[in-house]
């Protein structure tokens, strides 16, 4: 691992507090990323699975959190084989909704992990769009 690193951002018409709410309640969760068995708390282990299936989609635990602003998760998905990387988010009130932004490290930099890494580029993009209809 290194510090290849994906950044995203986007403007969303909802509050903080609705923003949050999706980034930490399971059933929220599920509705833009993949649903989760239980809600999503400081200092607790995390499992995201399959809507389809329910099989483990990615795991992973909370590290930090300002509720409202900011939320810091150990995070892995199954081609990391168990090496865990980090997923920051922050969110910031503007007029009209929030900016959230992501920035996920920790991610292979080699030739072999490229192929991975822009997977986790592209799907970061799309579940991020998902939450435009918040």
């Amino acid at each position: 691992m290194s510090n290849s690193t994906i950044k995203k951002s986007v403007f969303l018409t909802a509050s903080q507090a609705d923003v949050w709410a999706h980034l930490t309640k399971a059933d929220l969760l599920g509705k833009w990323f993949h649903p989760a068995k239980e809600d999503l708390s400081l200092g607790k282990d995390f499992t995201l699975v399959s809507a389809k299936d329910g099989e483990r989609m990615c795991f992973g635990s909370v590290q930090e959190e300002t509720p409202m602003s900011y939320l810091k998760w150990a995070f892995s998905v199954g081609p990391l084989n168990g090496a865990m990387t980090t997923v920051e988010w922050n969110l910031e009130e503007t007029t009209g909704g929030t900016r959230l932004s992501l920035t996920h490290t920790g991610l292979p930099d080699t030739a072999e992990g490229y192929g991975l890494l822009h997977a986790l580029d592209k799907g970061w993009h799309g579940f991020l769009a998902n939450l435009l209809n918040l």
